[in-house]
């Protein structure tokens, strides 16, 4: 047997356990004697006085949990739904101090961060529209600049040129 079918084999086990256990404490309601389950006492020395005499055949473990089953009466089936509702009044109850204390997002904190989000996404779209007005108002500023320190350099050519001629006018 591989390790696979061992850990299944003590699962099937572990739950059937369970649900005897399960079985037995709700039947008894709560209370888990267990001499009196097993109806076993210390002064009983016989096993014998443990097995059931009156029983004609064997019967299967699947048809004795089935039989089990049957048995179960239904008003345990609600338990959970019991719980659930014990659980969902505790949670209204304290939905407050839980929220707070375990930092959650509640509906109005989403509404409020949404409306946040879309405030920085039109103050976003602004910001870039007049980044590009500024882009383009510097971009023709600094063609301007361009423009006049030619023109600077062109006429300190020119001066340069003409201080030239008159250096060697001045000359001859």
């Amino acid at each position: 047997m591989d390790y696979i079918g061992l850990i299944a084999i003590i699962i099937l086990v572990a739950a059937i356990v369970f649900l005897v256990y399960y079985y037995i404490q709700t039947a008894n309601d709560g209370d888990i004697n267990i001499k009196e389950v097993l109806k076993f006492s210390p002064k009983d020395t016989n096993v014998s006085s443990l097995v059931d005499d009156d029983i004609p055949e064997k019967k299967s473990m699947g048809d004795k949990i089935k039989y089990t089953f049957k048995d179960i009466d239904k008003s345990y089936a609600n338990t959970t739904d019991a719980f659930s509702k014990r659980l969902d009044s505790f949670l209204d109850e304290r939905s407050e101090e839980l929220i707070e204390n375990w930092s959650l997002v509640t509906t109005d904190d989403l509404s409020a961060l949404e409306e946040r989000y879309d405030n920085a996404f039109d103050s976003i779209e602004a910001l870039e529209k007049r980044f590009s007005e500024f882009t383009n108002a510097t971009d023709a500023k600094i063609e301007d600049l361009d423009k006049r320190l030619k023109a600077l350099e062109e006429a300190e050519k020119d001066l340069d040129e003409a201080e030239e001629v008159v250096v060697e006018a001045e000359k001859e």
